[in-house]
């Protein structure tokens, strides 16, 4: 198919603010894939990347869905052909200036998308292809080295998503729930039926300061709690997960640095990690690459299979031009138990 030189794309215009703006398509690596992007979804680090990090002219955002347009010399042979529906995410603007995915088509590399279901709508697509889907699987499987859906747990595990209520979380504990885990999540009350709808066993109060206790003693009818991801990860969060360790502690994931020795008193056989999803973006950084790759793999056939769905979401409007504003909403913080998703 003819391919035009540039389209439409959502930019940085200066710090904090963005427009729709026309500009050159992004260049295609011999390695990569075009993608005519049809739905995308928003992560509270596209405004982050809009405030603190992009230049004036970056492209912005993450997560997409869409179909194949054009395949690189060197891509070719791997899976996928031109007009194949497919999810993934990026780092928009930050690795490449003109590559996000808030715009008509983004280039990535075959490894990093997968196989989207003609069942499945493109707007819950770009959701599960996303930065949360993706980061639940980077930290359960690729962090806590926990078994993974497709050969999942024989002995009870119990696993702690402190803040089950984000995007990251819900999705974490419903891969945790195909992973044959026992899971025990906090949140506000109004979101408790919605993360036992999506698999956890216990959902407590966040703002219960008996809440670490109570999960403390659940866990203990499964050995003890050794595992938990943090999706909050500041405000002193972290510290109320590690408290709620068993006796022979463990390792919490973090989305954000943790400095424990400034959460004092902290148990002392706890250990924070931080885990960064764009880190699977780089061949370089292999073990994560291949990882998601793996995840990739084996994504639509749980789909089809009606064995992991995606999360509520809330339809924004106005297509690129509505980018903007929904941005603005994501970062007044409005956004509970939702992924925000714009059809272009």
């Amino acid at each position: 198919m003819s391919l035009p030189n540039t389209h439409r794309a959502l930019v940085v215009i200066e710090q904090g603010k963005t427009a729709v703006r026309e500009k050159n398509l992004p260049a295609l690596d011999p390695q990569g894939v075009l993608i005519k992007v049809k739905a995308v979804a928003l992560n509270p680090t596209d405004w982050k990347h809009v405030d603190f990090q992009l230049e004036p002219g970056a492209s912005v955002g993450s997560d997409f869905a869409g179909d194949i347009v054009q395949i690189g010399a060197e891509a070719e042979g791997k899976g996928f052909s031109v007009g194949d529906a497919v999810a993934g995410y990026i780092r928009g603007g930050a690795l490449d200036r003109d590559n996000g995915t808030f715009q008509e088509y983004v280039t990535t590399l075959p490894e990093l998308v997968w196989h989207k279901p003609a069942s499945l709508p493109y707007e819950d697509a770009a959701a599960m292809g996303g930065i949360a889907l993706s980061t639940a699987v980077q930290a359960l499987y690729h962090r806590l080295n926990l078994p993974k859906p497709w050969a999942p747990a024989t002995t009870p595990t119990p696993l702690l998503v402190w803040a089950g209520s984000t995007a990251v979380g819900i999705f974490a504990i419903k891969l945790a729930k195909l992973s044959g885990f026992h899971i025990a999540t906090t949140a506000s009350p109004r979101n408790h039926q919605l993360l036992k709808d999506a698999g956890a066993e216990v959902v407590l109060d966040y703002k219960d300061p008996e809440a670490p206790k109570k999960i403390r003693e659940w866990a203990e009818q499964y050995g003890g709690l050794k595992h938990a991801l943090d999706t909050i990860s500041e405000h002193g969060s972290t510290k109320l997960a590690a408290n709620a360790f068993g006796p022979e502690g463990g390792k919490i994931i973090t989305l954000l640095n943790v400095d424990k020795n400034k959460e004092q008193p902290w148990p002392s056989n706890v250990e924070p990690e931080r885990t960064l999803i764009y880190s699977a973006l780089d061949k370089k950084n292999a073990d994560d690459f291949a990882g998601i790759h793996e995840w990739n793999e084996h994504i639509t056939a749980f789909i089809e299979e009606g064995k992991l769905s995606s999360m509520p979401l809330k339809h924004w409007e106005g297509g690129l031009e509505g980018l903007t504003e929904a941005l603005d909403y994501q970062r007044q913080g409005k956004v509970s138990a939702q992924k925000i998703v714009v059809k272009l």
